[in-house]
Protein backbone atom coordinates (compact mmCIF):
# COMPACT_ATOMS: atom_id res chain seq x y z
CA UNK A 1 0.00 0.00 0.00
CA UNK A 2 1.63 3.18 -0.73
CA UNK A 3 1.27 6.30 1.15
CA UNK A 4 2.82 9.76 0.89
CA UNK A 5 6.39 9.75 2.67
CA UNK A 6 6.90 11.96 5.68
CA UNK A 7 5.46 13.27 8.56
CA UNK A 8 1.60 15.00 8.45
CA UNK A 9 3.31 18.18 8.90
CA UNK A 10 6.01 17.56 5.90
CA UNK A 11 2.72 16.27 3.87
CA UNK A 12 0.31 18.96 4.49
CA UNK A 13 2.82 21.66 2.51
CA UNK A 14 3.32 19.24 -0.06
CA UNK A 15 -0.65 18.44 -1.37
CA UNK A 16 -3.11 21.08 -2.69
CA UNK A 17 -6.41 19.12 -1.45
CA UNK A 18 -6.65 17.12 0.96
CA UNK A 19 -10.32 14.87 1.72
CA UNK A 20 -10.61 13.49 5.53
CA UNK A 21 -12.53 10.93 5.18
CA UNK A 22 -14.25 8.45 8.67
CA UNK A 23 -16.59 6.87 10.34
CA UNK A 24 -19.49 8.77 11.60
CA UNK A 25 -18.59 9.89 14.95
CA UNK A 26 -14.99 9.22 14.79
CA UNK A 27 -13.79 13.03 14.45
CA UNK A 28 -13.28 13.41 11.11
CA UNK A 29 -14.02 17.51 11.13
CA UNK A 30 -12.40 17.59 14.42
CA UNK A 31 -9.26 16.23 12.49
CA UNK A 32 -10.06 18.64 9.55
CA UNK A 33 -9.87 21.13 11.69
CA UNK A 34 -6.83 20.83 13.25
CA UNK A 35 -4.55 19.55 10.01
CA UNK A 36 -6.08 23.29 8.50
CA UNK A 37 -4.83 24.73 12.12
CA UNK A 38 -1.47 22.45 11.50
CA UNK A 39 -0.97 24.31 7.97
CA UNK A 40 -2.30 27.71 8.51
CA UNK A 41 0.86 28.04 11.69
CA UNK A 42 3.27 26.74 9.10
CA UNK A 43 2.28 30.24 7.22
CA UNK A 44 -0.22 28.21 4.01
CA UNK A 45 -3.29 29.59 3.36
CA UNK A 46 -5.93 27.24 3.81
CA UNK A 47 -9.47 26.80 2.66
CA UNK A 48 -11.62 24.34 4.80
CA UNK A 49 -14.38 23.02 3.01
CA UNK A 50 -17.73 21.33 4.68
CA UNK A 51 -19.74 19.54 1.57
CA UNK A 52 -22.38 18.23 3.54
CA UNK A 53 -23.80 21.23 5.61
CA UNK A 54 -22.54 20.92 8.71
CA UNK A 55 -21.72 24.48 10.16
CA UNK A 56 -20.18 23.43 13.15
CA UNK A 57 -16.80 23.68 11.78
CA UNK A 58 -17.15 27.34 12.38
CA UNK A 59 -17.96 27.74 15.69
CA UNK A 60 -14.97 24.82 16.65
CA UNK A 61 -12.66 27.45 15.35
CA UNK A 62 -14.18 30.74 16.92
CA UNK A 63 -16.08 31.50 14.06
CA UNK A 64 -19.28 31.27 12.75
CA UNK A 65 -21.66 28.12 11.63
CA UNK A 66 -20.23 28.01 8.32
CA UNK A 67 -22.52 28.67 4.68
CA UNK A 68 -21.51 29.30 1.03
CA UNK A 69 -20.17 32.85 2.04
CA UNK A 70 -16.69 32.34 2.85
CA UNK A 71 -15.08 33.78 5.98
CA UNK A 72 -11.85 33.83 7.62
CA UNK A 73 -11.55 31.86 10.97
CA UNK A 74 -8.46 31.82 12.38
CA UNK A 75 -4.94 33.53 11.38
CA UNK A 76 -1.34 33.40 12.78
CA UNK A 77 2.02 35.01 13.02
CA UNK A 78 3.65 32.99 10.59
CA UNK A 79 1.37 34.81 7.71
CA UNK A 80 -1.32 31.43 7.82
CA UNK A 81 -4.98 31.95 7.64
CA UNK A 82 -7.90 29.61 7.62
CA UNK A 83 -11.04 30.22 5.84
CA UNK A 84 -14.18 28.40 5.43
CA UNK A 85 -17.49 27.63 4.02
CA UNK A 86 -19.66 25.10 2.96
CA UNK A 87 -20.30 23.74 -0.72
CA UNK A 88 -23.49 22.29 -1.39
CA UNK A 89 -24.68 20.49 -5.01
CA UNK A 90 -27.03 23.24 -5.84
CA UNK A 91 -24.78 26.09 -5.16
CA UNK A 92 -22.02 24.21 -7.33
CA UNK A 93 -24.50 24.28 -10.09
CA UNK A 94 -25.46 27.52 -10.21
CA UNK A 95 -21.92 27.79 -10.34
CA UNK A 96 -21.54 25.40 -12.95
CA UNK A 97 -23.34 27.15 -15.37
CA UNK A 98 -21.71 30.70 -14.90
CA UNK A 99 -18.57 29.33 -15.25
CA UNK A 100 -20.20 28.06 -18.71
CA UNK A 101 -21.22 31.47 -19.50
CA UNK A 102 -24.91 31.92 -18.26
CA UNK A 103 -25.82 35.22 -17.25
CA UNK A 104 -27.40 35.53 -14.01
CA UNK A 105 -30.99 35.74 -14.62
CA UNK A 106 -30.67 32.50 -16.93
CA UNK A 107 -28.86 31.16 -14.86
CA UNK A 108 -31.00 31.17 -12.02
CA UNK A 109 -34.03 29.75 -14.39
CA UNK A 110 -31.85 26.94 -15.88
CA UNK A 111 -30.58 26.21 -12.54
CA UNK A 112 -34.10 26.28 -10.87
CA UNK A 113 -35.78 24.43 -13.74
CA UNK A 114 -32.99 21.61 -14.51
CA UNK A 115 -31.06 21.12 -11.23
CA UNK A 116 -33.65 18.13 -9.59
CA UNK A 117 -34.35 16.46 -12.95
CA UNK A 118 -30.35 16.20 -13.36
CA UNK A 119 -29.64 15.28 -9.82
CA UNK A 120 -32.47 12.46 -9.92
CA UNK A 121 -32.04 11.00 -13.45
CA UNK A 122 -28.26 11.06 -13.14
CA UNK A 123 -26.72 8.72 -10.08
CA UNK A 124 -23.49 10.31 -8.70
CA UNK A 125 -24.67 13.60 -10.37
CA UNK A 126 -24.83 15.60 -7.16
CA UNK A 127 -21.59 14.68 -5.70
CA UNK A 128 -19.30 15.06 -9.12
CA UNK A 129 -20.86 18.53 -8.78
CA UNK A 130 -19.49 19.28 -5.60
CA UNK A 131 -16.22 17.26 -6.22
CA UNK A 132 -15.94 19.84 -10.10
CA UNK A 133 -16.40 22.66 -7.49
CA UNK A 134 -13.91 21.64 -5.10
CA UNK A 135 -11.72 20.73 -8.52
CA UNK A 136 -12.18 24.46 -9.51
CA UNK A 137 -10.74 26.20 -6.59
CA UNK A 138 -7.46 23.38 -6.63
CA UNK A 139 -7.50 24.79 -10.32
CA UNK A 140 -7.83 28.72 -9.18
CA UNK A 141 -5.33 28.20 -7.27
CA UNK A 142 -7.85 30.22 -4.34
CA UNK A 143 -5.11 28.62 -1.63
CA UNK A 144 -2.38 26.93 -0.80
CA UNK A 145 -4.35 23.68 0.94
CA UNK A 146 -7.78 22.88 0.24
CA UNK A 147 -9.36 20.45 3.21
CA UNK A 148 -12.48 18.45 2.76
CA UNK A 149 -14.77 17.37 5.22
CA UNK A 150 -15.78 14.65 3.46
CA UNK A 151 -19.15 12.95 3.84
CA UNK A 152 -19.12 10.06 6.57
CA UNK A 153 -17.78 6.78 5.47
CA UNK A 154 -20.88 4.94 4.25
CA UNK A 155 -20.89 8.37 2.07
CA UNK A 156 -17.82 8.55 1.56
CA UNK A 157 -16.65 6.37 -0.95
CA UNK A 158 -19.98 6.77 -3.62
CA UNK A 159 -19.25 10.56 -3.17
CA UNK A 160 -15.17 10.14 -3.88
CA UNK A 161 -16.26 7.22 -6.61
CA UNK A 162 -19.09 9.62 -8.15
CA UNK A 163 -16.66 10.60 -11.27
CA UNK A 164 -15.27 6.65 -11.75
CA UNK A 165 -19.01 6.06 -12.25
CA UNK A 166 -20.22 8.63 -14.56
CA UNK A 167 -17.17 7.76 -17.09
CA UNK A 168 -18.63 4.43 -16.94
CA UNK A 169 -22.09 5.38 -17.79
CA UNK A 170 -21.32 8.79 -19.81
CA UNK A 171 -19.23 8.51 -22.88
CA UNK A 172 -19.21 12.24 -24.08
CA UNK A 173 -20.31 15.48 -23.44
CA UNK A 174 -19.56 17.83 -20.38
CA UNK A 175 -20.92 15.67 -17.72
CA UNK A 176 -18.31 13.05 -19.04
CA UNK A 177 -15.52 15.75 -19.46
CA UNK A 178 -16.58 16.65 -16.01
CA UNK A 179 -15.70 13.15 -14.41
CA UNK A 180 -12.50 13.41 -16.53
CA UNK A 181 -11.63 16.27 -14.63
CA UNK A 182 -12.43 14.68 -11.66
CA UNK A 183 -11.02 12.09 -11.83
CA UNK A 184 -8.04 12.64 -12.58
CA UNK A 185 -7.37 15.20 -9.71
CA UNK A 186 -8.29 12.37 -7.15
CA UNK A 187 -5.50 10.05 -9.09
CA UNK A 188 -3.10 12.73 -8.92
CA UNK A 189 -0.78 12.26 -5.94
CA UNK A 190 1.45 15.81 -6.65
CA UNK A 191 -2.52 17.37 -6.10
CA UNK A 192 -4.77 15.39 -3.80
CA UNK A 193 -4.57 13.00 -0.59
CA UNK A 194 -6.87 11.30 0.92
CA UNK A 195 -6.44 11.56 5.00
CA UNK A 196 -8.01 8.58 6.89
CA UNK A 197 -9.38 8.93 10.50
CA UNK A 198 -10.52 6.16 12.87
CA UNK A 199 -10.75 5.47 16.56
CA UNK A 200 -9.16 2.64 17.67
CA UNK A 201 -12.27 0.15 17.79
CA UNK A 202 -13.32 -2.65 16.12
CA UNK A 203 -15.88 -1.06 13.75
CA UNK A 204 -14.40 1.91 12.45
CA UNK A 205 -11.35 0.17 11.91
CA UNK A 206 -12.87 -2.35 9.77
CA UNK A 207 -14.54 0.56 7.81
CA UNK A 208 -11.17 2.32 7.46
CA UNK A 209 -9.38 -0.89 6.31
CA UNK A 210 -11.81 -1.63 3.54
CA UNK A 211 -12.69 2.62 2.36
CA UNK A 212 -8.38 2.48 2.48
CA UNK A 213 -7.93 -0.12 0.01
CA UNK A 214 -11.35 1.16 -2.06
CA UNK A 215 -9.73 4.10 -2.69
CA UNK A 216 -6.37 3.40 -3.46
CA UNK A 217 -7.25 0.64 -5.53
CA UNK A 218 -10.60 2.15 -7.21
CA UNK A 219 -9.33 5.58 -7.70
CA UNK A 220 -5.86 5.96 -7.62
CA UNK A 221 -5.94 8.17 -4.45
CA UNK A 222 -2.70 8.76 -2.47
CA UNK A 223 -2.85 8.09 1.43
CA UNK A 224 -1.48 10.32 3.72
CA UNK A 225 -0.15 9.05 7.08
CA UNK A 226 -3.65 7.33 9.10
CA UNK A 227 -4.89 9.20 11.81
CA UNK A 228 -6.24 7.31 14.88
CA UNK A 229 -8.28 9.88 16.62
CA UNK A 230 -9.13 9.38 20.52
CA UNK A 231 -6.42 6.93 22.05
CA UNK A 232 -6.55 6.25 25.80
CA UNK A 233 -2.99 6.74 27.66
CA UNK A 234 -1.28 3.59 28.37
CA UNK A 235 -0.64 4.11 31.90
CA UNK A 236 1.89 1.67 33.65
CA UNK A 237 -0.42 2.09 37.02
CA UNK A 238 -2.70 -0.45 35.18
CA UNK A 239 -0.99 -3.34 35.75
CA UNK A 240 -0.88 -2.71 39.29
CA UNK A 241 -4.28 -3.12 42.32
CA UNK A 242 -4.90 -0.53 44.70
CA UNK A 243 -3.33 -2.53 47.32
CA UNK A 244 0.17 -2.34 46.03
CA UNK A 245 0.09 1.35 44.74
CA UNK A 246 -1.32 2.24 48.11
CA UNK A 247 1.69 0.41 49.75
CA UNK A 248 4.33 1.81 47.08
CA UNK A 249 3.09 5.34 48.18
CA UNK A 250 2.99 4.16 51.91
CA UNK A 251 -0.81 5.11 52.52
CA UNK A 252 -3.66 3.47 53.71
CA UNK A 253 -6.93 3.46 52.20
CA UNK A 254 -10.65 1.59 53.11
CA UNK A 255 -11.35 -1.32 51.53
CA UNK A 256 -14.21 0.16 49.66
CA UNK A 257 -11.85 2.70 48.21
CA UNK A 258 -9.96 -0.03 47.22
CA UNK A 259 -12.84 -1.99 45.32
CA UNK A 260 -13.74 1.21 43.46
CA UNK A 261 -9.93 1.84 42.54
CA UNK A 262 -9.84 -1.95 41.14
CA UNK A 263 -12.39 -1.09 39.23
CA UNK A 264 -11.74 2.13 37.85
CA UNK A 265 -8.38 0.08 37.17
CA UNK A 266 -10.26 -2.92 35.37
CA UNK A 267 -11.98 -0.71 32.93
CA UNK A 268 -8.80 1.74 32.16
CA UNK A 269 -7.13 -1.72 31.52
CA UNK A 270 -9.77 -3.38 29.23
CA UNK A 271 -10.11 -0.20 27.48
CA UNK A 272 -6.10 0.16 26.66
CA UNK A 273 -5.96 -3.71 25.95
CA UNK A 274 -8.84 -3.70 23.15
CA UNK A 275 -7.10 -0.08 21.63
CA UNK A 276 -4.21 -2.25 21.61
CA UNK A 277 -5.43 -5.31 19.76
CA UNK A 278 -6.81 -2.56 16.81
CA UNK A 279 -3.37 -1.10 16.57
CA UNK A 280 -1.94 -4.47 16.32
CA UNK A 281 -4.80 -5.03 13.77
CA UNK A 282 -4.33 -1.75 12.26
CA UNK A 283 -0.32 -3.39 11.59
CA UNK A 284 -1.22 -6.36 9.84
CA UNK A 285 -4.36 -4.98 7.83
CA UNK A 286 -3.13 -1.69 7.07
CA UNK A 287 0.58 -1.03 7.05
CA UNK A 288 -0.02 2.96 7.04
CA UNK A 289 1.96 4.91 8.92
CA UNK A 290 0.12 6.35 11.66
CA UNK A 291 -0.52 9.76 13.85
CA UNK A 292 -2.41 9.10 17.15
CA UNK A 293 -4.35 11.37 18.90
CA UNK A 294 -5.19 11.79 22.27
CA UNK A 295 -8.26 11.06 23.84
CA UNK A 296 -9.45 14.66 25.35
CA UNK A 297 -12.12 14.03 28.03
CA UNK A 298 -13.68 17.07 27.51
CA UNK A 299 -17.47 18.10 26.96
CA UNK A 300 -17.20 20.41 24.02
CA UNK A 301 -13.91 20.90 22.04
CA UNK A 302 -12.28 25.00 22.22
CA UNK A 303 -10.11 26.52 19.86
CA UNK A 304 -7.39 25.61 22.36
CA UNK A 305 -7.87 21.72 22.26
CA UNK A 306 -7.68 22.05 18.00
CA UNK A 307 -3.88 23.89 19.00
CA UNK A 308 -3.10 20.32 20.94
CA UNK A 309 -4.63 18.02 18.01
CA UNK A 310 -2.53 20.37 15.82
CA UNK A 311 0.92 19.71 17.55
CA UNK A 312 -0.08 15.84 18.05
CA UNK A 313 -0.62 15.75 14.09
CA UNK A 314 2.52 17.18 13.39
CA UNK A 315 4.50 14.55 15.17
CA UNK A 316 6.39 11.64 13.57
CA UNK A 317 4.43 9.09 12.43
CA UNK A 318 4.10 5.78 13.96
CA UNK A 319 5.50 3.27 11.41
CA UNK A 320 3.47 -0.13 11.06
CA UNK A 321 5.31 -3.33 12.65
CA UNK A 322 6.57 -4.93 9.81
CA UNK A 323 7.10 -8.33 11.06
CA UNK A 324 3.82 -8.95 12.06
CA UNK A 325 1.96 -6.88 8.41
CA UNK A 326 0.80 -10.03 6.52
CA UNK A 327 -1.79 -7.60 5.15
CA UNK A 328 -3.11 -6.62 1.87
CA UNK A 329 -0.27 -4.37 0.47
Amino acid sequence: MDVAAGSVEAWVHRARVAFVVGKGGVGTSTVAAALAVLAADGGANVLLVSVDGKPGLGPLLGGKPLSAREQTLHSTAAGGRIRARTISPEQSFLDYLELKGFGGMLRRVAAAASFDVIAGSTPGMEHLLVLGKIKELDRERVADLIVVDAPPAGHAAPFLRSAAALQDAVSSGPIREQADEVAALLADHGRCHGVLVTLPEDTPVSETIELAYDLEDRLGLALAPLVVNGCWPDRPGLTMTATTAARKQGVTVTAATKRSLDAVVRFGRARVDAQRAQLDRLDRELPLPRVHLPRLPVARLLPEHLDRLAAALGTEPIAPDVERTGGRR
